[in-house]
């Protein structure tokens, strides 16, 4: 009986009888039915193969260009999702030359026009939306005074220590505040709703506060800086680039509210965007992979650097203290200013902790003088002027100077070995009661963040004994020298060698030397016939998505664990978390030299989306002495959180300001990011226009020759190309009484951070040339600090230099300074909130 198995010919030949006329019609003989069956299945095979051979072929065309580095697919720009065929390919080297062809600052955007201008805002509705507004700050202020603060020693106090916001900003934050307050009180009354986009309420009408430094005079022939960055810009003397300012936008703000609600957060406590935690541990994995190119001394100088030029300003209450944003009180009333950070019942690591939430505060409003949306202050000048080692006042310079031959105050050890100047306070979130009564004790700087961990405390102890060892060395060449010429001349010494080391050691290894060199952001060397490098018309003011964002880059290269083996006998390690403030290990002999070799010595991670746990779990964890949780913080969510509080826009408009190609759809995407990471952030975003800034810039492949991608690489770029063109005091000028001598050039040309560290340790016998670069070669072996040549103080000989030095300016700038006290004094004893006066 034939089945479904049956075949339909017979493998015999004959007898078999031929099939029924309906499966062969026309009577086929049994040899031609067999030969054209056998022709039919081979036809109907070769035609199977060929299929599949060519859908491999697709398949593995699609997938090379889905993993290839840089393919930037022309379709539709739009928010939809197009499946058109891909007009233009480009690869690195277009995406090089894009990034190259940028030779001087990107234009920022115009701030946007005021949304509500055809409501004709008068003088009375400005009034009370002022009076509203302060109003609102009274409120707070009732309301802080109630408010439980944030544990001593918890790692959430040490955070907001590591952030520290001094009384001045402060103040100007209150101004902020009320400003924010008017803004919303206004759209409120006249039903002011945010546009579709990344549209925002725009820059309203004026809001005259007082300025305590209205009345300031600068001397533009001035040879030192002022201490706030003051009078570097003839046009603008007040702002570009001086501290206590707002941040410069490259993009207009992206609000929730167009004003200053935090991006993706709704009116009803929820947010539309994935939480900050649930981003950081499903996309910035735990990873140990290290790059064996580069030390651990890149991240130490980069936060230094950082240091230097930025300084977020923390809300704080009116006394300066904490904020919690976590408080377990039975029905507490948030503080207006919380931004907390949700965790997750499933959170892989703090579920077991049972912890719900991480304290977080948002940044200080800053005050603009006039009605729009929020921006954010930065207390540091935006300049490379070793503010981070001086400080950004006047009065925090007097603190720390001598006032003897130009030195800093020091503390001196038994044994003869400078320390920086310690702190007795016992609140400061650094020191401890056993090692205070062992006599140890936290430092003071420049910087209120200089304890935040052992190897930053080492930099600010070398640098400070670099600018006394330069002090010394700049009195024996010209003993009739003042003071305040020793100090201010050993000061623009100093600035001079951390721009140079900048430019020469870091930035070329971040963007690449060719990059780096195309952009104009190496110096200048012997090349004296360049043109001047300062140019009026270019801001130098640190951008808000540098600061909050791009900038913050380097703590994806921090690994788990430290090398710290005394003498390289037997290895020994340490985690990172039980280095954040704790300084303590400097109070021994040799304790600076073992801490810059941890440093020179630890290859670092990747500039990836992948973060040690120590970063992402451990951040600030307590010890044992501490009476409060142990459990520590997440610093890739705090990043993610304050990139939303600062209204930073999503990822793909940085691509596009940066002219680089656009990643609008998850097709362009995939032509940027490695399979991987796309994977991941597709994962968790509904869309590319939600995703982040800091997630994106940190997921792009590096360009070759460099850790950095594009979108880091055009953001840093054009910080530090504004940092060199709009500084007026930039030491390769070859214009002004600000000048260097060629000679005195030479000397600062041949500063490396390696000599600066052979100099000023206690014993280090020998280090490597570049000591950022962990390459093993002829140009980066080992070599005796007794090769490097001593500082040649020659070319600062005032009785060598012509004639016209140093006593006019010292008196210039003294009377400047005193004038500026007197006015600050006055001002702040006359005024108040309540005298706001209105500009129309």
């Amino acid at each position: 009986m034939a089945d479904e198995s049956t075949p339909l010919t017979s493998s015999r030949i004959p007898p078999a009888p031929p099939g029924p006329v309906y499966v062969f019609p026309g009577g086929v003989s049994p040899r031609s039915r067999r030969q054209k069956m056998h022709q039919f299945q081979w036809c109907l095979g070769l035609t199977f193969l060929s299929i599949i051979i060519a859908a491999l072929i697709i398949v593995l065309a699609i997938n090379n260009e889905y993993h290839k580095p840089y393919i930037f697919l022309a379709t539709n720009a739009s928010n939809e999702t197009t499946s058109s065929m891909p007009k233009v390919v480009l690869n690195d080297s277009v995406i090089r030359e894009r990034l190259e062809e940028i030779t001087s600052p990107i234009p920022d955007e115009s701030e946007s026009p005021w949304a509500l201008r055809k409501f004709h805002l008068n003088q009375s509705e400005s009034e009370w939306a002022i009076s509203e507004g302060i109003k609102a700050l009274g409120d707070r202020e009732l309301l802080e005074e109630g408010l439980e603060m944030t544990p001593v020693n918890s790692p959430a106090f040490r955070h907001y220590r590591s952030l520290s916001t001094n009384p001045q900003s402060r103040k100007l934050a209150r101004r902020g505040f009320v400003e924010n307050a008017a803004t919303q009180r206004i759209a409120e009354k006249f039903n002011y709703t945010k546009e579709s986009g990344r549209s925002n309420i725009g820059r309203g009408p004026k809001i005259v506060l007082p300025d305590p430094t209205s009345d300031i005079r600068c001397d533009f022939n001035a040879k030192y800086r002022r201490p706030n960055g003051i009078c570097n810009n003839k046009n603008h003397p007040r702002h570009y680039g001086a501290s206590l300012i707002s941040y410069r936008r490259m993009l207009n703000p992206d609000y929730e509210d167009g004003i200053g609600m935090p991006r993706g957060e709704l009116s009803s406590g929820t947010t539309r965007l994935p939480p900050a935690r649930e981003v950081s541990f499903k996309i910035y994995r735990s990873s140990y992979e290290t790059d064996s190119n580069f030390t651990v001394m890149l991240a130490v100088f980069g936060q230094f650097l950082d240091h230097d030029i930025t300084a977020t300003s923390l809300t704080s209450s009116q006394e300066g203290e904490s904020i919690n944003c976590c408080t377990t009180a039975f029905n507490a009333t948030l503080h207006p200013e919380c931004f907390p950070v949700s965790v997750l019942a499933d959170d892989e690591y703090y579920s077991k902790y049972n912890l719900t939430c991480m304290n977080f505060v948002r940044s200080a409003p800053a005050p603009t003088g006039h009605f729009g949306p929020r921006q954010q202050l930065n207390q540091a000048t935006s300049f490379i002027d070793g503010s981070v080692v001086y400080g950004n006042s006047d009065l925090r310079q007097t603190k720390l100077r001598t006032q003897n031959n130009g030195t800093l105050r020091m503390y001196i050890t038994g044994n003869g070995r400078e320390l920086l100047p310690i702190s007795t306070n016992l609140d400061d979130g650094c020191n401890r009661p056993r090692q205070v009564r062992q006599g140890k004790y936290c430092f003071e700087s420049g910087d209120d963040r200089a304890n935040e961990n052992l190897l930053l405390t080492s930099m600010h102890l070398l640098w400070a004994r670099h600018h006394n060892y330069l002090a010394r060395g700049l009195q024996n060449e010209n003993p009739h020298w003042s003071d305040e010429t020793v100090f201010q001349e050993s000061r623009r010494i100093l600035g001079a060698q951390m721009a140079h080391i900048t430019y020469n050691e870091f930035l070329p290894i971040l963007l690449g030397k060719d990059l780096a060199e195309k952009k104009g952001l190496l110096p200048q060397c012997d090349d004296f016939e360049a043109p001047d490098t300062y140019d009026r018309s270019v801001n130098p003011s640190i951008a808000n998505s540098f600061a909050a964002a791009a900038f913050r880059f380097a703590h994806t290269l921090l690994p788990g664990l430290f090398n710290v083996t005394k003498n390289y006998s037997d290895p020994e390690s340490i985690e990172l978390h039980k280095m954040l403030f704790n300084p303590f290990s400097l109070w021994n002999e040799g304790g600076i030299d073992r801490a810059m070799l941890v440093a020179g010595n630890t290859p670092v991670q990747r500039v990836d989306r992948f973060f040690s746990t120590e970063m992402s779990q451990k951040l600030f964890e307590g010890t044992s002495e501490d009476t409060v949780p142990i459990c520590g913080l997440d610093l890739v969510s705090l990043n993610i959180q304050r990139g939303r509080d600062h209204g930073l826009p999503a990822y793909p408009e940085f691509r596009k300001h940066c002219n680089l190609p656009p990643v609008d759809t998850w097709e362009q995407m995939a032509a940027v990011l490695d399979s991987d990471s796309l994977v991941s952030i597709k994962g968790i975003y509904s869309s590319p226009q939600d995703v982040d800034v800091y997630t994106g810039a940190l997921s792009e492949p590096p360009l070759e020759g460099a850790i950095f991608g594009p979108l880091l690489a055009c953001l840093v770029s054009d910080q530090f190309l504004r940092l060199k063109k709009g500084d007026s005091f930039w030491y390769e000028r070859k214009m002004g009484p600000q000048r260097f001598t060629r000679d005195q050039l030479r000397v600062i040309y041949n500063t490396t951070l390696s000599q600066i560290i052979c100099r000023n340790s206690d014993d280090i016998q020998e280090i490597r040339k570049y000591v950022m670069e962990h390459v093993k070669d002829e140009t980066n072996s080992l070599i005796p600090c007794s090769d490097f040549q001593d500082f040649n103080f020659a070319p600062w000989n005032e009785n060598e230099q012509p004639a016209r030095f140093h006593t006019a300016h010292i008196s210039s700038m003294s009377s400047g300074v005193r004038a500026i006290k007197r006015s600050n004094e006055t001002i702040h004893s006359q005024h108040s909130l309540n005298n706001v006066k209105l500009e129309t």
